[in-house]
């Protein structure tokens, strides 16, 4: 064997395989990295997000939560407006979110690599502009695509955080998952929304539905966590929600 064709084997070797044809973003994905500009640049911590379920695309961008419509077939991608939660943010994360949501509304064409649960997707921006996302093994495959996620379900709150106490309702505080869409009874009010599942945390994915019951602080009710997020793991019929505090809820389905 030649030193050229053994140097040709080894690149092919090494370069990433496309995913298979017709192929279309699904699940969780982080960002990697983007460029503006032409200039390539690395992911801010902690890392924005997004997830798409077959009609709906959701994610985080640093500070806010975000969702909207897309159209994804062949190799084009096309977003349409895009709704976004309106929390006070740092100046800096402010000006990133601007970059990242500008770039996503200028997407026009993805590309999609190696195999599935390990993903490389490339979203194509304006003329010279791309963001580039790792996928998150494990998230979001939906049942509308055929493929049940490890969330969907409905929860029953078994247990909360030592600082809270259930709630005094008589309803049962749960929710129930259908790919990203989530409704439920937190305790106090009911509610219905979008969920997005990304990096291993569960939170509210845009705007969220609700009634205006009042809310006792120290009585524990699933909106407020849901709306900062939370690490979510489930294991066989349980789930378990581990808020920033440290304070784990723990559900359980049928």
């Amino acid at each position: 064997m030649t030193p050229l064709l053994l140097t040709a084997l080894l690149a092919a070797a090494a370069a990433p395989s496309p995913a298979p044809a017709n192929s279309v973003p699904i699940g969780g994905y982080t960002l990697s990295s983007f460029s503006q500009n032409g200039t390539q640049t690395p992911a801010p911590s902690p890392a924005p997000t997004l997830s798409f379920d077959g009609k709906r695309a959701s994610g985080f961008s640093g500070c806010n939560n975000f969702s909207g419509s897309y159209v994804a077939r062949a190799n084009i991608l096309r977003f349409g407006a895009l709704a976004a939660t309106l929390r006070a943010c740092p100046d800096d994360v402010n000006a990133f979110e601007q970059v990242y949501t500008k770039l996503l509304r200028g997407v026009t064409r993805f590309e999609l690599t190696g195999p599935n649960n390990n993903q490389t997707l490339t979203l194509f921006s304006g003329s010279n502009d791309k963001l580039i996302f790792k996928q998150n093994a494990g998230t979001g495959e939906v049942a509308n695509l055929g493929i049940k996620s490890n969330y969907d379900g409905t929860w029953t709150l078994k247990s909360v955080p030592a600082n809270l106490r259930p709630s005094d309702d008589t309803r049962p505080t749960q929710f129930t998952l259908r790919g990203s869409e989530i409704s439920g009874f937190d305790g106090c009010n009911t509610f219905k929304g979008q969920a997005n599942f990304s990096g291993g945390r569960m939170m509210f994915a845009g705007p969220v539905a609700a009634t205006r019951v009042f809310c006792p602080p120290q009585q524990a009710s699933l909106i407020p966590l849901l709306t900062a997020g939370a690490s979510a793991s489930v294991k066989g019929k349980v789930l378990t929600l581990t808020g920033a505090d440290g304070g784990q809820w723990v559900f359980e389905r049928p």
